[in-house]
């Protein structure tokens, strides 16, 4: 007679009472500075940081009552973030390495030039900011399975910094006397068309509630942005006779869907447990929707040429078209500004 079978057990610490997955084993309930009720950290209640976290994360309107019910749909570790990403970065040095060896750089025209001298080697202080806003929500967030998506898109944004400062650095090899990328700080700080959206981005540094903050950054700000300086950008790269830059921006837009799906992931859980997180979504949303799109659009006309107009139009409908794909899933498609 053989032995008997033995029942697996359930794990009653996770969620779900069921064998944990791999994602979840590495991923559940690390915050322990995470107790509504109570000081976050082992410091004086009156201490700045308690203060802070307290205010702006255990009291923020945002509210749920287990955050850890949350789960990246991608299901992403850091081992599994990294083979993925080592992936992608592979096809991009495929793409670079083919560039290289048949002179696209010097190639481009000098109009084109001028217009990604304008309109694209600053991104990087533009890329730093949505850095900077993701890395907030990161260290704010109530849930580890939160702070370990957001920290993804942290390194995504990294990611697209890093290409465009080696672009930068080729461009200005190829074409030593156009002085592309030096004065990348100057224009972004001073140049017209950057002014609307570099406001945008810093206000929303200067945000507090965390909850605002992923709201504002991952279903208004972000996919504004990568509207215009992916997929506008590619469809102007091409026209221009640019493959390498638009077949870059277009993969590096892949991250930028992966962030909206756990966004609306996120969204969901919150709204499923608290009615009230829909209209405060959609306030935050409508609260700063107008000044992006219209930011992004002036912005956009730093990479117009004679072969691609990025017609003001055109782009705000790709923009408005980019919001909805995340808005209208959790029932604030309608927002208007």
């Amino acid at each position: 007679m053989s032995a008997p079978t033995r029942k697996r057990r359930s794990w009653s610490r996770y969620t779900e009472r069921k064998v944990p997955t791999e994602y979840e084993f590495v991923s559940h309930d690390l915050h322990w500075h995470y107790k509504p009720g109570q000081s976050p950290w082992e410091m004086s209640p009156d201490h700045v940081w308690n203060r802070w976290y307290v205010e702006h994360r255990n009291e923020s309107p945002f509210r749920c009552a287990d955050w850890n019910r949350f789960r990246d749909p991608d299901m992403l570790v850091y081992r599994t973030y990294v083979r993925m990403q080592d992936e992608a970065e592979t096809y991009v040095d495929g793409l670079i390495d083919d560039h290289e060896g048949r002179g696209s750089y010097a190639a481009l025209t000098p109009e084109w030039l001028r217009a990604l001298r304008g309109g694209y080697t600053p991104f990087r202080y533009l890329g730093h900011a949505l850095l900077m806003s993701a890395t907030y929500v990161m260290s704010m967030a109530p849930s580890s399975y939160i702070s370990n998506a957001v920290a993804f898109q942290a390194g995504d944004e990294l990611r697209r910094i890093q290409r465009i400062a080696y672009q930068t650095r080729q461009l200005q090899l190829h074409h030593p006397d156009l002085g592309l990328g030096d004065d990348d700080r100057a224009r972004w700080e001073r140049d017209a068309a950057w002014q609307p959206l570099r406001k945008v981005v810093e206000l929303l540094l200067a945000e507090r509630d965390w909850g605002k903050v992923f709201t504002q950054l991952n279903f208004v700000v972000k996919p504004a942005v990568d509207a215009v300086f992916n997929l506008r950008l590619a469809e102007a790269a091409a026209a221009n006779g640019d493959d390498l830059t638009a077949m870059l921006h277009r993969n590096l837009q892949l991250d930028t869907i992966r962030s909206r799906r756990w966004s609306i992931a996120l969204a969901e859980v919150a709204i499923e447990d608290t009615a009230d997180n829909r209209p405060l979504i959609a306030g935050w949303v409508e609260e700063i929707r107008a000044g992006v799109v219209d930011a992004v659009v002036d912005a956009s006309a730093l990479l117009s040429t004679s072969a691609f107009d990025l017609d003001p139009a055109e782009t705000r409908s790709a923009v408005d078209h980019a919001l909805a794909a995340g808005l209208s899933t959790i029932d604030i498609g309608s927002v208007q500004a």
